[in-house]
């Protein structure tokens, strides 16, 4: 690959793209150091991350440290920015369908949305999920091994609370005492 150095036409603004490994983490200013192995282990200034906003809505998301990225940097690789992370042989993407938006973390969550089946996929680290499916228009909670909360201004309960009620309630029998509980039980 040329450098801009390399080409006395260059524009004196021109900027390259460089590919480069996250080498230092600045959270605080959402800014990143990169060393560019193909340019001699170069490692950049402070380079500010490239985000989808930041002024009345905010994103923010640093990319790891030893992740592979591409910067836009100046002819002298003085000044720049990181564009974002790109996938390799050794990092490949999670899914591989166009019709797809999905983001998967370190332990295991994901988020994922299928536009051309319509289905918003939450996938939770301890096993927990929750599906949208909008042609079915079907909501599933999975908490396999816990509860769903409700949480309103007038009540706080959870689907488990709900069920033992129901499971457990008699009425008052109108010849004295109380009827047996429901002979068909929420399992």
């Amino acid at each position: 690959m040329r450098s801009s150095r390399d080409n006395p036409h260059a524009h004196p603004g021109y900027m390259g793209f460089r590919v480069g490994l996250v080498k230092q983490l600045d959270p605080a200013n959402a800014k990143v150091r990169v060393v560019f192995p193909d340019y001699d282990q170069l490692l950049s200034f402070w380079l500010p991350v490239v985000v989808m906003k930041s002024q009345n809505d905010k994103a923010y998301w640093l990319p790891d440290l030893g992740e592979q990225v591409i910067c836009l940097m100046d002819r002298r690789d003085e000044a720049g920015c990181v564009l974002g992370a790109i996938y390799s042989s050794v990092d490949v993407p999670p899914v591989t369908s166009p019709d797809k938006w999905h983001v998967t973390f370190k332990d295991g969550a994901s988020v994922e949305y299928d536009r051309a089946s319509h289905v918003l996929d939450l996938k939770f680290s301890d096993g927990a999920e929750i599906t949208y499916d909008a042609v079915a228009h079907l909501l599933t909670l999975s908490a396999p091994d816990g509860d769903i909360k409700f949480t309103t201004s007038d009540y706080d309960t959870s689907l488990n609370q709900i069920i033992s009620i129901y499971n457990g309630h008699t009425h008052p029998d109108p010849q004295g005492g109380n009827t047996g509980a429901p002979s068909q039980v929420i399992p």
